[in-house]
């Protein structure tokens, strides 16, 4: 089971001696937050007899041991699932080579040590626009948020339920493997590929099964996960939702070894646009109470750059006091009236996949001017586009608001 990072590393952007003295501090005074006798989250919530289905069921997404009193483990025995977690067992090796490892190195000796200050606090929010199913990135960049919210318009989807035990369970199955292959291979979604394979999957529906799997990998116990929408103000209405109600979206509590709190990501089903960022939208209100975020963009299609987007723009920028994104996120220009920024990796002009796709592609030539003046090292790891280039070379913005 890979560790969880929280038990890797110090908190808050802390000095590596602030890690190892917490470290040391966490084995021998945690509090414990994990059922002794049955391994599973202090509080998680049970399913009559079955035992506590929701943290079984990320395990069984992310292919990794089931407690033998589960109501799942039935459905661990037979070759296809066998196949199931071989793959991800192959998945799960490549990327933490490829992506948690260089990244949580990284941040530790780099963003965490950024002049500038932490960007990435216990008592603030880490807020993921467009994000698709990317948990991985987000939690990798920031192990230690309050909460975490992902947007994105993917459809939250529902539970899969390996009850079924059909033919085109498994084959679905093996289509949602194959898109969170290409985070492990070049840490980067595609999301035509993620429509025609997820969003549209029929047995493992939507965004919510990758979320479970992703979060199993990451050391999460799974306390509980419900359906919601937003209502007015803002306010997270649980229920289960219909068509009518939106934005609406799914929202897992859990629980990770050594840390006390009980957290919860959010992921809110939602398509950016003007009206989204309207004062009267329950979006914009839903934000409006999570100022001070750290805010991540990752090949974000640049769709900020869009004049039409200036509301959604100005929404986030609004909330957010930290930025880590890539060239497709903020523009320089309009961060540096009201930020610190920090480059890292290499920019020269954006990475072009044709003008259909990039509609809102537009060069940064201040930015480039930056990278030129500061000229920091390569990246360790790829991030955004700069995995598509060829050959791979990322960059890497982070940016701290100006207090006073």
């Amino acid at each position: 089971m890979l560790r969880p990072l929280s038990t890797l590393v110090g908190r808050g952007g802390r000095r590596p001696g602030w890690g190892l003295l917490v470290l040391f501090l966490t084995f021998c005074q945690s509090t414990k937050v994990l059922d002794e006798k049955t391994g599973r989250a202090a509080g998680a919530k049970t399913d009559g007899p079955s035992g506590y289905y929701f943290d079984d069921m990320a395990r069984y997404l992310g292919g990794f041991d089931i407690p033998s009193d589960s109501k799942l483990a039935p459905f661990t025995q037979g070759p296809e699932y066998a196949q199931h977690r071989n793959s991800m067992a192959v998945f799960w090796e490549k990327t933490r080579a490829h992506s948690i490892t260089p990244v949580s190195e990284w941040r530790e000796t780099t963003l965490f040590r950024n002049p500038n200050g932490t960007v990435c606090r216990e008592d603030r929010p880490a807020i993921y626009p467009m994000s698709g199913a990317d948990l991985i990135n987000l939690y990798n960049i920031c192990p230690y948020a309050s909460e975490y919210v992902m947007v994105a318009l993917e459809k939250a989807g529902d539970i899969p339920h390996p009850e079924n035990q059909t033919a085109q369970y498994y084959r679905n199955l093996s289509d949602m493997r194959a898109v969170i292959g290409n985070i492990a291979q070049r840490n980067y979604f595609s999301s035509v590929f993620m429509r025609a394979k997820i969003v549209n999957n029929r047995e493992i529906p939507g965004i919510a099964p990758v979320l479970l799997a992703f979060a199993s990998g990451l050391g999460w116990r799974i306390v509980d996960m419900e359906k919601f929408h937003l209502g007015e103000g803002g306010k997270v209405i649980i229920d289960e939702v219909t068509s009518e109600q939106k934005p609406r979206g799914v929202r897992i509590w859990f629980r990770v070894e050594g840390d006390k709190r009980l957290r919860s990501l959010t992921y809110i089903e939602q398509y950016l646009n003007a009206q989204s960022a309207e004062q009267t939208h329950p979006l914009y209100q839903f934000f409006q109470q999570r100022k001070g975020s750290m805010i991540l963009f990752k090949a974000a299609s640049y769709v900020m750059h869009n004049p039409a987007m200036v509301p959604v723009r100005d929404m986030f920028i609004g909330v957010s006091d930290y930025v880590v994104q890539d060239d497709s996120g903020f523009r320089y220009l309009d961060m540096a009236p009201a930020f610190e920024v920090s480059v890292y990796g290499y920019y020269r002009t954006p990475v072009r996949l044709g003008d259909a796709f990039f509609r809102n592609y537009a060069p940064q030539p201040e930015l480039a001017a930056l990278y030129a003046e500061r000229n920091p090292p390569d990246l360790p790891f790829h991030f955004g586009y700069g995995s598509l280039r060829r050959p791979p070379r990322s960059n890497l913005i982070v940016a701290h608001r100006r207090q006073g």
